[in-house]
């Protein structure tokens, strides 16, 4: 007989077929040992596998209930009564304990360090944003309805274009967090538009969002909840990086520019435009920065000046070949602090 976590899986689980060969970013998966695996951008160049994490892997002492069995997180744990956060470098090596069929010599993606490549047939299934946002709501008319409801309102966005990740993904409210994860699956410029009200709301002192000891520039607080956005692409002609071949030129690198175009600075990969560059303290043209830190979203803007360690690669993708520099973790990245912001 089905337990309580067989029923929730198949009622919220989508075959992996549904997904027609094209892996977005912020969808969860369910793999065939139970572990829950999170994707990673749109950058997927091994054919059959896509770059994640483990999020939460099947623990018989863990601290979390997933419908009636016991998980351990890969990003967070409880210290002293409250969440802290595991850094990237920590989880990498954490992966490895988890899963030992994963080889630590295999190299990792270019442009994305701390993450790994998974088979997709390894996988039960995955968790449709929007079709879990729609089950949420029938499940929680209480709670995830209304959070869904105002959230469409405040950002004056179409409720059909939204989604849920985290544990609403399937189905699960984490009482002790009360966070609405929610994808804005719009149009560039819709989810643009949703990106700067939010940046504008959390300049709000009684919005500001701080968690794990930092200020959150797009993450607010409406009416009780956390509304924590993630932004996907609605056009696959609008993706960066989703068809690239991607050759190292330098390992180690520095540079500092200021960003002349932050318009995918909220989506995985978080990408910049930098003008008046200096690369290992040569002044050089316009370089593009990927950065696959999703902990950074929505923190670096047009006109800040950043200075960043990284991988100097040579891209093409559908349009062009270009040089980029490629940052694996926030701790490579910073920027003078603008005033206003309380970080």
């Amino acid at each position: 007989m089905a337990d309580k976590f067989e029923k929730i899986m198949e009622k919220f689980l989508n075959p992996i077929s549904d997904l027609k060969g094209r892996i977005k970013d912020s969808l969860y998966f369910l793999r065939k040992d139970g572990c829950f695996v999170f994707s990673h951008g749109y950058y997927h160049p091994t054919p059959g596998y896509f770059i994640g994490k483990i999020i939460y892997y099947p623990l018989a002492e863990g601290d979390s209930d997933i419908w009636g069995r016991r998980y351990q997180a890969m990003h967070k744990a409880w210290v002293d009564g409250e969440h802290v956060a595991i850094m990237n470098d920590v989880q990498i090596v954490k992966q490895y304990e988890v899963d030992p069929s994963l080889d630590p010599d295999k190299p990792r993606p270019l442009v994305a360090d701390y993450t790994l490549e998974f088979p997709i047939e390894d996988f039960v299934g995955y968790f449709d944003p929007a079709r879990s946002l729609q089950l949420c709501r029938e499940m929680y008319p209480d709670t995830v309805r209304p959070w869904a409801d105002q959230a469409a309102d405040l950002m004056d966005f179409p409720l059909e274009k939204m989604g849920v990740t985290g544990s609403l993904a399937y189905g699960k409210i984490e009482e002790e967090d009360m966070d609405f994860d929610v994808i804005f699956m719009g149009a560039l410029k819709e989810n643009l538009r949703v990106r700067d009200r939010l940046h504008r709301l959390s300049e709000e002192p009684d919005r500001r969002v701080f968690e794990f000891g930092r200020y959150w520039p797009i993450r607010v607080y409406h009416n009780g909840f956390l509304l924590c956005p993630f932004f996907v692409y609605q056009d696959w002609d609008e993706v960066p990086l989703s068809e690239a071949e991607i050759s190292v030129i330098e390992d180690d690198v520095t540079v500092s520019g200021t960003i002349a175009d932050d318009t995918h600075n909220a989506y995985l990969p978080i990408i910049l435009e930098l003008k008046d560059v200096f690369l290992n303290g040569k002044e050089r043209e316009d370089i593009r920065v990927v950065c696959y830190d999703g902990s950074v979203r929505g923190e670096y803007w047009e006109g800040e000046r950043i200075w960043l360690e990284g991988r100097l690669l040579r891209i093409t993708d559908r349009k062009r070949t270009y040089e980029a520099v490629a940052v694996d973790i926030s701790f490579n990245i910073s920027k003078k602090q603008p005033d206003h912001y309380p970080i």
